[in-house]
């Protein structure tokens, strides 16, 4: 799978499922990762190897870069498609 071909926020939300075990039709843009999803310190490094994974472009960014200020799933979406040069939705 190329995930340059697309945006983040499908490749975002498969992260998101996968660290949560959640069903996806459950995970939407505008959820918050803290308040809404639980996400702690660790599920955030987690989220962002799996990340890194995904968009190589984004390995040399920091995790208060990456993630943090970014509080639901569709503002990181968006700051994760400027970060790493995808077209953004």
């Amino acid at each position: 799978m190329n995930d340059t071909a697309g945006t983040a926020l499908p490749v975002l939300v498969e992260e998101i499922r996968r660290i949560l075990d959640r069903p996806p039709a459950r995970l939407t843009a505008g959820l918050h990762l803290q308040h809404d999803l639980g996400f702690d310190s660790v599920m955030m490094l987690q989220l962002k190897g799996c990340l890194e994974a995904r968009f190589p472009a984004l390995r040399e960014a920091s995790l208060p870069d990456m993630l943090l200020g970014a509080q639901t799933i569709g503002a990181l979406a968006g700051r994760l498609e400027r970060m790493a040069g995808l077209p953004v939705a």
